[in-house]
């Protein structure tokens, strides 16, 4: 069942205008037809009553249903170019990420200019909403700001990590910092670019309270250390 993002007001959904040109004209709705609405981070059940003049939806009943994860997890995801990234803010979704944020280093190829900004996040967070709605969460994933390595201690978390390729092949360190994460702790795990960090950059990270952690005796694309973090931290916290 299709699920969007809106607001219900006295059972009547409230639904933006690309997720009313979705309903209509790309899933066809018709009339009886029942579609999920998450609104303030509740799910409700909810049914077309009128296409025309304009559409009608009633929201029928609450389901009860968590498919969030137990701690804030904050993905510091470097820039990487093109449709990587993209695919990474999606998957990171999937994986349940609380919060995202854009970090701009030494080696960083892309480059986001102010003037730019803006539009450069608002579609990045329409595809934290589409892929939020298709894995059946009730909250978008947070993005908002692009930073660079000194604004790395002011991230709101109890547990700091930061990958780094340098580090010593086992994973230990990594299972070790994950298992001993306690309920409603927010946890931060930073991720490179395509070249990796500098090591005066993994310094000034440590300094500002990041371990480092290795993800593994390969080398990983920036993408793919991304997705493989946020399984592994995903899956602990899910098993508890």
């Amino acid at each position: 069942m299709q699920r969007y993002f809106g607001q219900i007001i006295t059972n009547q959904v409230l639904l933006g205008d690309d997720d009313i040109f979705h309903l209509t004209k790309v899933m066809r709705a018709r009339v009886g037809d029942e579609i999920e609405v998450v609104s303030n981070e509740k799910v409700f059940l909810c049914k077309v009553s009128k296409l025309k003049p304009h559409i009608e939806i009633d929201a029928i009943k609450q389901i009860k249903e968590n498919h969030e994860l137990k701690n804030h997890v904050i993905l510091v995801a470097a820039l990487i170019k093109g449709e990587k990234m993209d695919f990474v803010l999606q998957k990171a979704t999937e994986l349940g990420v609380g919060e995202i944020i854009l970090l701009q280093t030494e080696r960083t190829i892309v480059k986001i200019k102010p003037a730019e900004k803006d539009l450069k996040l608002e579609r990045y967070r329409r595809i934290l909403k589409e892929a939020a709605e298709q894995c059946k969460r009730t909250r978008i994933p947070l993005l908002y700001r692009v930073i660079d390595m000194n604004s790395l201690k002011d991230i709101d978390a109890q547990v700091k990590m930061i990958a780094y390729e340098e580090e010593s092949g086992a994973t230990e360190s990594f299972n070790s910092i994950i298992r001993s994460i306690k309920d409603k702790q927010k946890v931060a795990i930073v991720i490179g670019p395509e070249g990796g960090f500098s090591e005066k950059e993994v310094d000034s990270a440590v300094a500002a309270g990041y371990k480092r952690v290795s993800l593994g005796k390969r080398i990983l694309r920036a993408e793919t250390a991304s997705f493989y973090a946020l399984s592994v931290i995903s899956n602990h916290l899910e098993r508890k």
